[in-house]
């Protein structure tokens, strides 16, 4: 009786292993909709877009489009520095 629950417990204990573990090799990164709303939601989410897009290391890719992102405005804030 006892093997048979330390089995039970073993095959249980291996499949939650398997379950919560990730693959980073399909991890396609934010989505340009995200990209837009974390771009218009602050000043600092707007200055690391354009840090991000920047940075970015392929020579092939095409500009991409902004025009879903609205610069964040404030009549309280005082003016970002960059």
């Amino acid at each position: 009786m006892t093997t048979t629950l330390l089995r039970a417990g073993c095959v249980g204990f291996a499949l939650l292993a398997g379950a919560c573990g990730s693959s980073h090799n399909n991890d396609t990164g934010p989505t340009q909709q995200q990209e837009d709303a974390a771009a218009s939601g602050s000043v600092a989410g707007l200055i690391g877009f354009a840090q991000g897009e920047i940075a970015r290391t392929d020579d092939g890719s095409e500009p991409r489009p902004i025009a879903g992102i609205s610069p964040p405005a404030s009549d309280v804030d005082d003016p970002a520095v960059i």
